[in-house]
């Protein structure tokens, strides 16, 4: 998958980096054959043949047993089966990720993977509570995934933040989702998908009728700190299973309270754009000075969380729907709100900080990085996606912060 911009109709032959990729080949290659006897120019030309075809077969078999996997946990009968497709679907992403390198790949592959193994749990939720008791209620609902994997950059560590909303809000309809969040949450739970943070809808805080968000919200911003992060935060909500339409409403939601409360949204970019720089007052990577990671870079904490966040934030601020890091970015400098140069290095930004962060399970709290171990052209990557960020942090503060 290329990384790079993409021209009109996306077309990967016509994207940007790709036709210099392409053309950066065909210049060595005939430099190469330049060089050689005469004879040896038809042997290098079969052998890179046979490669390009051991790589097409690659491609073609995973295409043919990556989907199939999928369609088979919407039939798995119980928590074993999906469990065993798990291991399966995960051992089939990081093989793909560690013969191609490709990081919005990786992100799909795992988001995907985790979307339909949480389907599943639902449906096995579903079906016991019709055996068991309270009935599904006849009201709209949705299972939204937030953070990471809301914004479809999934690792393999099962870290999963869900909430849900629904229709119904009578004490019979209301039971059934209590049941529901919990039945679901103990299959994911087996699966290993689970959230650190908390963020599930077992907890009565992340489930609810839209009455009940509207309320939690505005409860929470009037009485709060002030700071609207958390708010920013669920910008990222995607819809996993569900009533998209009733998804879409509560996206709206979000999306109008942080528009109404605009003095506090300010603010709260002005905090983001001061996240900590990764250099120190030399320009050399900030190490952790104690602990396990002693000596180690925290990519997590100074490149891929502010990262995100100023890219969200900036997102929000431009009424950007999207919810992926990569696909903000170039919505950005598609509507004007970024250019090109900038664009660029924030996407090999998210190429290179994702390829360490894949590298160490998917997660960007555990992405820490030797620095001292790094060759000199990783090194360089490094520096150069954290410097993006750091203008990009430049970029957030004098288009939202720095205004009224």
């Amino acid at each position: 998958m290329s990384l790079f911009l993409a021209v009109k109709n996306d077309d990967i032959l016509n994207r940007r980096g790709t036709a210099d990729f392409l053309e950066g080949i065909r210049r060595d290659l005939f430099r190469r054959l330049r060089s050689l006897p005469p004879g040896d120019e038809c042997r290098l030309l079969t052998g890179i043949t046979q490669s390009l075809g051991a790589e097409l077969a690659f491609e073609e078999a995973f295409d043919q047993a990556f989907p199939r996997l999928l369609a088979e946990t919407e039939t798995a009968t119980d928590v074993n089966g999906l469990a065993e497709l798990q291991r399966q679907l995960t051992e089939k992403a990081a093989d793909y990720f560690h013969q191609r390198g490709s990081v919005p790949a990786f992100d799909i592959l795992c988001t995907t993977l985790t979307d339909y193994l949480t389907r599943g749990a639902l449906r096995l939720a579903f079906r016991w509570m019709e055996e068991h008791g309270p009935a599904a209620p006849a009201v709209a609902w949705a299972w939204l995934a937030l953070g990471a994997l809301g914004r479809g950059e999934a690792g393999l560590s099962g870290d999963a933040d869900f909430a849900v909303i629904h229709d119904g809000e009578s004490p019979e309809e209301t039971s059934f989702f209590v049941g529901l969040a919990g039945r679901t949450a103990g299959i994911l739970e087996r699966l290993g998908l689970t959230s650190p943070g908390g963020v599930t809808p077992v907890g009565a805080a992340w489930r609810g009728s839209m009455a009940d968000w509207r309320k939690r919200i505005t409860s929470r911003v009037t009485e709060g700190d002030g700071g609207l992060g958390w708010l920013i935060g669920l910008a990222d909500l995607r819809c996993v299973a569900g009533d998209s339409t009733l998804a879409a409403s509560m996206n709206n939601l979000v999306r109008s309270m942080l528009a109404f409360h605009g003095d506090q949204f300010r603010e709260t970019a002005r905090h983001i754009s001061m996240m900590p720089s990764g250099f120190d007052f030399f320009g050399r990577f900030r190490t952790e000075r104690i602990g396990e990671s002693r000596g180690m870079f925290n990519l997590g904490y100074y490149g891929i969380s502010p990262l995100v966040a100023n890219v969200r934030v900036l997102a929000v601020h431009a009424e950007i729907p999207e919810t992926g890091t990569i696909e903000r970015i170039r919505a950005l400098l598609r509507e004007g709100h970024m250019d090109v140069e900038l664009a660029e290095r924030l996407l090999r930004a998210c190429h290179s900080f994702g390829r360490k962060r894949g590298g160490m399970g998917g997660e960007a709290s555990g992405a820490y990085v030797d620095t001292a171990g790094l060759a000199e052209q990783e090194e360089d990557e490094l520096k150069a996606g954290i410097e993006a960020v750091g203008n990009l942090q430049r970029l957030v503060y004098t288009t939202i912060a720095g205004q009224g």
